[in-house]
């Protein structure tokens, strides 16, 4: 059963949360998703709730695909023979998981540089300190309606940006949507942003229920020193990218510059499985581990995750054969993903030499320095960068984070983290004192 909780708060567009247009809208797609689920626990009741929702997830919200999928599995046993050798699939989405042994954490190959494959939540919050992860957070009928939108919208254009005097063009197509009444300018990747379309008003119901799950997990974790408190993480922007089955993302942490130290995204990912894959920023040879978040699933990078990990989304194997069931109904072979961002640097710090925006950043190379957050200029990763000519800004700063603006020119006063567990850099540093 889907549960849906509308709070009182306002969203960044003024609607209230207990909106009686919108609490109709969210109870009849729940109603409508418990009919399905109703329906199917009538043809099948040897199945619980849980596996009989991750079908018909899994086949779009399809009554007659679902009993399609069920009616070929006539036991675990067969259906575990049928998925088994299968990469894209995962148990837990045809199965009852209460018939399932519990999921063990297995390795892609014996080769130490596989990939090892978390298959689910439990694999994933065991695994992967800063990262939880939550399946079936929209109703239905809200997920499959965003999916078929985004994929028609036509707004979708590769990402462009420089590295070191080098124009780069992203392989997946980027959008990003703002609320309708926003004033201020935004920046990402070290520039403002133009170009953006405003939500939509499955956006808006997507934020406010992405919202409410993200600030109760929260209530449930230590917090870290810079984070955002419970109850107060809100979305101010909302980043889209789109996969097709020649696309994949490069290994990266996204930028802290406007998210702010131990940012909190909250990644959901529509149509299509494809594999994500997180790796520790340091030391290099950190093991890999993989994920594959099914349609209207949610991923929360908590707070630091981005300072610790590198993240990526892979191209799909050569030559590969995408079968027919993998297919998602509404997307085909495309994966839609959408990260919600909370904007917690609201001051802007910009370079004292040339004037343009500085990217914030953590030091994790050098275990002595590691965990000190700095800002560099970004003129490096505009159009209008000097590398090439020798004459690339060198603006820098230590951050501040309890000074306005958050910056200060002593390496003694900036602000430093360093994870529980960076036994490594502890080490190193106190050999300094």
């Amino acid at each position: 059963m889907i549960t849906l909780r509308i709070s009182s708060r306002t969203t960044p567009q003024g609607l209230q949360r207990d909106d009686l247009k919108a609490r109709l809208i969210y109870q009849s797609m729940a109603r409508s998703t418990e009919e399905k689920i109703a329906e199917l626990q009538n043809l099948y009741p040897d199945y619980g709730v849980d596996g009989l929702l991750d079908v018909l997830v899994s086949c779009g919200g399809s009554l007659k695909r679902s009993a399609q999928l069920l009616g070929d599995t006539t036991t675990p046993e067969s259906s575990s023979k049928r998925f088994k050798s299968r990469q894209q699939q995962t148990l837990n989405r045809f199965l009852d998981v209460r018939l399932l042994p519990k999921a063990a954490i297995k390795t892609n190959g014996s080769k130490a540089s596989r990939p090892i494959e978390l298959h689910s939540k439990e694999d994933v919050e065991s695994t992967l300190k800063y990262c939880t992860y939550h399946p079936n957070v929209l109703p239905l009928e809200l997920a499959n309606k965003l999916l078929e939108a985004l994929s028609k919208d036509t707004s979708f254009k590769p990402n462009e940006f420089y590295l070191f005097g080098n124009k780069c063009i992203s392989n997946c197509k980027s959008r990003i949507f703002l609320p309708e009444n926003r004033i201020e300018p935004f920046y990402y990747n070290g520039k403002r942003v133009e170009s953006y379309s405003t939500y939509s008003d499955e956006i808006m119901m997507a934020q406010i229920l992405v919202e409410e799950l993200v600030n109760d997990v929260l209530s449930q974790r230590t917090a870290l020193p810079f984070q955002v408190e419970a109850g107060k993480w809100e979305v101010q922007a909302v980043l889209s990218n789109s996969y097709s089955r020649d696309s994949n993302l490069d290994w990266h942490s996204d930028r802290l510059t406007n998210i702010g130290p131990h940012a909190i995204i909250a990644s959901l990912s529509l149509g299509f499985t494809r594999e994500f894959r997180v790796r520790r920023v340091h030391p290099s040879n950190s093991s890999t581990y993989s994920l594959r978040p099914q349609h209207n699933s949610l991923i929360i990078m908590h707070a630091g995750f981005q300072e610790e990990y590198k993240h990526c989304v892979p191209f799909l194997p050569k030559n590969c054969n995408i079968p027919a069931e993998d297919v998602h109904p509404i997307s085909n072979d495309v994966r839609v993903n959408l990260t919600f961002r909370n904007y917690a640097l609201t001051t802007k710090v910009f370079c004292k030499l040339c004037g343009f925006p500085m990217d914030l950043r953590r030091s994790f190379k050098d275990p002595s320095k590691r965990g000190l957050y700095i800002f560099q200029c970004s003129k490096s990763y505009t159009e209008e960068n000097s590398f090439k000519e020798g004459r690339e800004c060198k603006g820098f700063a230590f951050a501040c984070f309890k000074k306005k603006p958050p910056f200060t020119e002593f390496e003694t006063d900036g602000s430093r983290w360093i994870a529980d567990d960076d036994l490594e850099a502890k080490q190193a540093q106190r050999q300094l004192k």
